[in-house]
């Protein structure tokens, strides 16, 4: 059994925490291999403010709306806390009751839900200076309500007339154009020469999967497209490294079971095919020329440090696939190390040495290309500013 303590870290600690727990509930983005902290400096060098589990940017307006209105209530913090959590929860009947299918947090669990939206945008409004309480949610509601409004940012909108005033009440995700043009004042107070900055001010939002496939990357200032092609390298480099790890599985997994007609067997096989695709898609040549220590140097402007020993991990898995063409399916020293990287990290609880822990895999463990949260939630906070005017 796993156990993940909670210990008495700062709320920049817990914020990091949390990151984590949401890629746990991500089958496919699981982090196997260590790359966390390298996948993460990125996202938050292009994406400041931004987390795998937001779904839409007016919930950056819905949060300081519910806090104030709860912040101004006469009475203790414990009253005030209570007040706004039954607000979050009226949030989510307000935006079904305006028409809202999709990307409203809660909107299965109901009553059960766990993480409330204040949870899931607290640091990401501080990122950008919506919040300017240093603090965690609770101690916010001790200040009095003569003090709740100076938490938030001067020249925050106003909530719409009759937000969640009763359980009829209706909202939607739909910004109008002057919380849109307050949202990107405050990108452009707090990370200036960010590319979400840098996107918040386009007209269009164009609809591409990935970053760098942008129609106007071309366009785009020098230090910002550093940074991407930075991304775009260590995504395409990676995900032959998660692939391979995949494939070591299903073939331990096979024989473990026996035969040939296996479903890991059949698995097997499938990852050899998607390992071949990648190498052919490989550009060796931009590999060779990648300056790594370029991308350690960028990685510790961020909060996420990136280890030695990853570092090595990597410099060492680029190697390999500049030398074999991309060519590791079958590769002695890539094999090993992909399975001494997975040992050292999990311990007795590597897949490789634990049989219990490899037949209770799913078969499928980060072997999606890294999108550093383009898609679906940059993407989205794009549209609804472009959306906006």
């Amino acid at each position: 059994m796993s156990l993940l303590a909670w210990i008495d870290f700062d709320q920049a600690d817990r914020d990091r925490t949390r990151r984590i727990m949401d890629l746990f509930g991500q089958e496919d983005s699981r982090d196997e291999l260590g790359l966390g902290s390298v996948r993460d400096a990125l996202a938050d060098l292009m994406f400041p403010s931004t987390s795998t589990i937001q779904t839409r940017l007016r919930y950056m307006l819905f949060v300081p709306w519910i806090y104030q209105m709860a912040g101004q209530q006469a009475g203790t913090a414990a009253v005030r806390q209570t007040l706004a959590r039954g607000l979050e929860f009226r949030l989510i009947e307000a935006l079904i009751n305006g028409g809202e299918t999709q990307n409203v947090i809660g909107r299965e669990a109901r009553e059960t839900l766990k993480r409330l939206p204040s949870d899931v945008y607290w640091a990401g409004l501080y990122t950008i200076g919506i919040r300017r309480f240093q603090g965690s949610r609770n101690a916010c509601f001790e200040a009095s309500p003569r003090e709740a409004r100076s938490l938030w940012a001067s020249g925050l909108p106003s909530a719409p007339e009759g937000f969640l005033e009763d359980l009829d009440s209706s909202v939607a995700f739909a910004l109008t154009p002057d919380e849109a043009g307050f949202i990107r004042d405050r990108l452009t107070h707090q990370a200036p020469t960010s590319l979400l900055t840098l996107l918040a001010r386009e007209k269009t939002a164009p609809d591409c999967d990935m970053i760098w496939k942008h129609p106007r990357r071309s366009d785009w200032p020098r230090d910002i497209t550093i940074i991407v092609k930075h991304a775009h390298r260590f995504s395409d480099l990676m995900h032959g490294a998660s692939l391979l790890y995949n494939l070591m599985l299903c073939e331990k997994a096979a024989t473990m079971k026996g035969g040939d007609g296996s479903t890991w067997h059949d698995r097997g096989e499938n990852y050899a095919l998607l390992l071949d695709k990648w190498a052919q898609s490989l550009n060796i040549s931009q590999l060779l020329d990648w300056d790594l220590f370029e991308l350690w140097d960028l990685s510790r402007d961020t909060i996420h440090k990136v280890k030695p020993q990853t570092c090595r991990f990597i410099e060492t898995w680029r190697d390999i696939v500049v030398r074999t063409n991309g060519l590791v399916a079958n590769n002695t020293e890539a094999r090993a190390l992909i399975k001494d990287r997975e040992m050292r990290l999990k311990g007795g609880k590597s897949r490789f040495r634990n049989d219990g822990a490899l037949m209770r895999w799913s078969g499928a463990s980060g072997t999606a290309p890294l999108n550093y949260r383009w898609q679906p939630v940059v993407s989205n906070h794009v549209k609804d500013l472009v959306d906006a005017g």
